[in-house]
């Protein structure tokens, strides 16, 4: 009977039923007394089953509520903190205190992050308040706080609010050991920066870390911070666990600003007197960052010098100090090393290069206009060669990197361009070295040739193409003042067929822009045609093609003023008796229109053919007023 319970009930407890056991055994003595049992035995274990199968359930549904309801919390804390929807938050914030400090987001991220990178000061305000000081040094799977994603989202405010209520957030870095001011600094937001600088202990960093900061406050042009960090901690220039070049080499592939020292004074007094004007704010600003590199530089020079002579050796061996420098046109930069350390005038690199052949390799003509201040020292260093016994002439024979030779629009320009630098270049060698050949067996001259053949066709097409163009209008102008000149407003008079208004003052303006327009279109023509059959050799691309193409566009533009001037002396004299007032003003001054448009359009070409043609030819490679001892 008791087996045959137990399969009828299933799941009775196996201690119930040793417990019960025994009692039925010694009470039960008759078949009926023993069925009764039963049936209490199954009444119990069913009253059993109901006892300790609801606190089960129970719990069961209370976790799948907490388990669907876990979700929706996260989400609605995600959107409200992206939002900034405080209402949301505090909702949730009343039904569970912990909810501030959930992680909401795939990575780890908490209420306060999403706040911070989303930029919802007025939420992070409220958040603060909210958490304990423990709940801000909360990490994502990155080890980024809160308080690195308010360094890397530029809000001051929100990183002042998280500060006051821990100190301890600006030394906290994530996994890589990157500091909240160094994400700052990468972002490139100078005032949180600046902020970030005045509130973090930089002395309680390792020297590595701090020298790590330095070079990458100066990578984004920060130099008035580096410039504090420099005068709290000279030592970390020094510190034998740093790259003592790293910060100098930083520099060095800064260019420093466009407008030189004799411009400082013009833009300085502009934007005292006129502070609102952003360009005049601009220039000053360039120009103020332009002194703070110059200090810096000084200021870094000053400690190398201090290192023992192999030590600096060793930096300019390690670094491409120099040779990045000179790539990027850094003269000031040059001329204020050789004034700390004059001797690395003299210093090759790999390639058996100095400064001047990787001037002329990437054509930074300011560069190599030191030269001129070296004295014999630039002579000799001229004759090095390279590897391929590729003197320097050999260098500027090669074309020049896309990113010099884009700085001047039009392939015949470039095409120029490229010839000036020959030229120059080969006025400052030996007779002997310009017919030297390289391990190929090309002289330099052979060289150029192949190297600017594509260049020179294409040189070659866009001149015919531009002057082809211009000869249509010019023709187009000479037909229309030709015609005009014989039929002349208001007609002629029968008895002596002299024109009606032969003593109008507008006549005469008639007949003098008619006729300068008529033969400076002529003019425009021939020149536009020289060029059409043009031989094209590489020494016309010097001098003579641009010089036509720009005197053929200096006449075009003189005949389409005068063509216009014309057709308003017409329109004065035919209409201004019948039609008073300020119409034929009006559409007169319309012819103002073309005149502008067309050098509006035509403006860059213009001042690049002036630049190439005039400017460039005498003044590119002048020697340079910066002194290198």
């Amino acid at each position: 009977m008791n087996s045959r319970s137990y399969e009828t009930n299933p799941e009775l407890d196996t201690e119930q039923a040793r417990v019960d056991q025994p009692e039925l055994s010694g009470t039960a003595t008759t078949s009926d007394d023993l069925e009764a049992a039963v049936v209490e035995l199954q009444s119990m274990h069913s009253q059993v089953e109901v006892k300790v199968e609801n606190p089960i359930s129970n719990a069961n549904a209370q976790q799948r509520e907490e388990k669907e309801e876990s979700p929706r919390l996260r989400l609605l804390l995600c959107k409200a903190a992206l939002r900034g929807d405080w209402k949301d938050a505090e909702a949730a914030l009343s039904l569970d205190r912990r909810a501030g400090s959930l992680q909401i987001a795939e990575h780890g991220e908490r209420p306060l992050h999403m706040a911070a990178i989303a930029k919802q000061t007025a939420f992070v305000c409220k958040l603060v308040e909210c958490l304990n000081k423990e709940d801000l040094e909360l990490q994502n799977k990155y080890g980024q706080t809160a308080f690195y994603y308010a360094a890397m989202s530029g809000v001051v405010e929100i990183a002042k609010v998280m500060y006051e209520k821990n100190n301890a957030l600006p030394t906290i870095r994530d996994e890589n050991k990157v500091s909240p001011i160094r994400t700052a600094v990468l972002m490139g937001n100078k005032k949180m920066v600046e902020y970030l600088y005045k509130i973090t202990p930089l002395q309680n960093f390792k020297d590595d870390e701090r020298m790590d900061i330095l070079v990458a406050t100066i990578d984004i042009g920060m130099y008035d911070i580096v410039l504090n960090i420099l005068k709290a901690d000279r030592s970390i220039i020094t510190s034998p666990d740093v790259d003592k070049g790293s910060a100098l080499h930083a520099l060095a592939r800064k260019p420093f600003s466009y407008y030189g020292t004799s411009q400082e004074w013009i833009f300085e007094s502009l934007a005292r007197i006129v502070p609102y004007i952003p360009c005049f704010k601009r220039i000053y600003c360039s120009i103020e960052k332009r002194r703070q590199a110059s200090q810096l530089v000084e200021k870094l020079c000053e400690q190398i010098v201090t290192l023992e002579e192999s030590a600096i050796l060793n930096i300019f061996c390690k670094t491409s100090i120099l040779e990045d420098a000179a790539k990027i046109g850094n003269v000031e930069f040059l001329t204020l090393l050789a004034n700390s350390y004059p001797d690395f005038i003299r210093r090759l690199d790999k390639n058996n290069y100095s400064i001047f052949h990787v001037a002329v390799i990437y054509r930074q003509e300011k560069v190599f206009s030191l030269i001129y201040r070296t004295g014999a020292i630039g002579d000799i260093l001229m004759l090095f060669k390279d590897e391929s016994e590729n003197n320097i002439l050999h260098l500027a024979a090669k074309l020049a990197p896309s990113s010099r030779l884009n700085s001047v629009s039009g392939a015949a320009l470039q095409m120029q361009r490229e010839l000036l630098w020959f030229k120059e270049v080969e006025k400052n060698l030996r007779p002997s070295y310009l017919q030297e050949k390289n391990k190929k067996g090309e002289t330099p001259r052979e060289l150029f040739t192949e190297e600017h053949e594509k260049l020179r066709e294409a040189g070659e097409k866009w001149m015919k193409d531009t002057a082809a163009s211009c000869m249509v209008v010019a023709a187009l102008i000479a037909t229309v003042a030709f015609a005009a000149a014989f039929t002349v407003p208001g007609g002629n008079k029968e008895e002596t067929g002299a024109p009606i208004f032969l003593n109008n003052r507008w006549f005469t303006v008639f007949v003098i822009s008619d006729a300068v327009a008529l033969f400076s279109s002529t003019d425009s023509i021939m020149i536009f045609l020289s060029i059409l059959t043009s031989r094209y050799g590489e020494e016309d691309f010097l001098y003579t093609l641009p010089a036509k193409l720009m005197v053929g566009l200096i006449t075009l533009f003189a005949s389409i003023v005068c063509m216009d001037l014309t057709f308003s002396a017409t329109f004065f004299l035919v209409y201004k008796e019948e039609k008073q007032g300020i119409l034929p003003k009006i559409i007169a001054g319309l012819a103002l229109l073309p005149i502008s448009l067309y050098a509006m359009l035509n403006f860059k070409l213009w001042i690049s053919l002036i630049h190439s043609t005039i400017w460039a030819s005498r003044f590119m490679f002048r020697p340079v007023k910066h002194r290198l001892f």
